[in-house]
């Protein structure tokens, strides 16, 4: 596995992603690039099946599979694999870093296998790699090496082989960055997402390193939930709340429509694909009002507050819950909350800002204890509880935000989890609230 890139210090690698305006002739190189992406992690994959099907049957070992290896494997064999039924060699209308990135995707998901099968990933366990289909993979690929350019015009992104692209937001924001040499462009990824083309920039920019939180001194605790997405409480009481935006929950009945629509129509006929397509875009839709209700929430507290404290929530092993009455509908409020998510932003935003983020306790009762004896007592499921040593009345998710804006100096209970690191890779979009810009101000 290639090591993975340490930006300089006082950098951060930082992902700006523009949808692109694509014409036609573009459209359909940039579909034949997820093709051909595709198409060596596949012969990459079935290289590492082969060497291992050779093992178990002889005993022979072989070299440990490699980028570098695999990749020259790759170049000998590309003029008999990369044929057309009429015999063509296609692989030369295709950037080699596109091959390149389908044989390091094959390799990088084998000994993530391996380190899961070792016990080193922390999380649910990595299978191993499969092979990927045209519209079940979600098609990208990436450029590392060669001409990756924003325009002066500030409306186009040039790229190897595929030539000057036009972007639909303006690029203003780091094409200023890269010409004061504040940023210095890594890689480009080109993928799918919805029925559009987007287009992450990666580079390392620098950021300011100073201070710029209103209130340092202020500490509060975050709590997640269905019912209210946060709530927000100092060491005294409840400041503030993010109601639910309940985006797919919204929209079900019409993703319903739509579906049982699709199950009507012949598949791979012209009313089949226009449905899908429809139903792809109400999915981008759904994810975008989720993504840009958290950014605005987030961002307003790294930049508002000097300490932070969340929950140390396992958000995956609650979708796990089954059996129950309602499970089903529950899993689906859960992904639809996205409970995780604002932890994952506000790991990389508070050192953007100059606050400091703490993660409690993964088993801390917050919920269940009382904020004014400190009192645990079993509530179940309850939204309103009453102590039984000191018989206060209790809101649960005020109640545990309350307890989680003290967990810092409860030192019983354990030391807290801070994370403050500077080097953090987000991708954000170039339209919307500031942090999803990307800004560096």
């Amino acid at each position: 596995m290639s090591p993975k890139y340490t930006p300089p210090e006082g950098q951060i690698i930082q992902a700006f992603t523009f949808a692109l305006d694509l014409t036609p002739e573009q459209a359909a190189s940039v579909a034949r690039f997820f093709g051909a992406r595709r198409f060596a992690f596949n012969w990459t994959l079935a290289q590492i099946k082969a060497d291992l099907e050779h093992y178990r049957v002889t005993g022979e070992s072989t070299d440990a599979p490699s980028f570098y290896s695999l990749r020259k494997r790759w170049n000998a064999e590309k003029s008999n694999v990369c044929v057309t039924d009429t015999g063509e060699v296609w692989w030369s209308d295709v950037s080699k870093e596109v091959f390149a990135d389908g044989v390091k995707g094959a390799t990088d998901a084998y000994w993530r296998w391996q380190k899961s099968r070792a016990g080193q990933l922390v999380g649910r366990r990595v299978g191993f790699p499969r092979f990927k289909k045209r519209g079940k993979d979600r098609d990208r690929f990436s450029f590392s090496t060669a001409v990756m350019r924003l325009e002066a015009d500030r409306r186009h992104l040039t790229l190897p082989v595929l030539g000057t692209l036009r972007t639909h937001e303006n690029t203003r924001r780091l094409e200023r960055l890269i010409a004061l040499e504040r940023a210095k462009v890594l890689s480009v990824t080109v993928s799918r997402y919805g029925d559009r083309i987007i287009a992450a920039v990666r580079v390392a920019v620098i950021r300011p390193q100073q201070a710029r939180v209103t209130q340092p001194d202020s500490m509060i605790g975050i709590d997640v939930g269905v019912r209210r997405l946060a709530t927000v409480a100092t060491r005294d009481g409840v400041i503030g709340e993010l109601a639910n935006p309940r985006a797919l929950e919204r929209r079900l009945s019409e993703l319903r429509r739509l579906q049982r629509q699709r199950c009507r129509r012949t598949r791979g006929s012209r009313q089949y694909k226009e449905t899908a397509s429809k139903i792809t875009r109400l999915h981008a839709e759904v994810a975008n009002q989720r993504q840009h209700t958290i950014h605005v929430f987030t961002t307003n507290l790294a930049k508002t507050h000097g300490v932070l404290v969340v929950e140390g929530l396992d958000a995956a092993s609650l979708l796990q819950q089954k059996g129950l009455p309602g499970a089903r509908s529950r899993r689906r409020g859960l992904s639809d909350a996205a409970l995780g998510e604002i932890r994952r932003q506000l790991r990389y935003k508070c050192p953007w800002y100059g606050s400091t983020l703490i993660e409690a306790d993964r088993f801390f009762p917050s919920s269940k204890t009382c904020h004014d004896c400190g009192h645990v007592q079993h509530i179940g499921s309850s939204e309103h509880w009453t102590c039984e040593e000191c018989s206060s009345s209790h809101q649960r998710d005020d109640n545990a935000a309350i307890n989680l804006a003290r967990w810092a100096s409860l030192g019983s209970v354990g030391a807290p989890v801070k994370r403050g690191v500077e080097h953090q890779t987000e991708s954000h979009s170039a339209a919307g609230d500031d942090t999803r810009k990307g800004s560096p101000t």
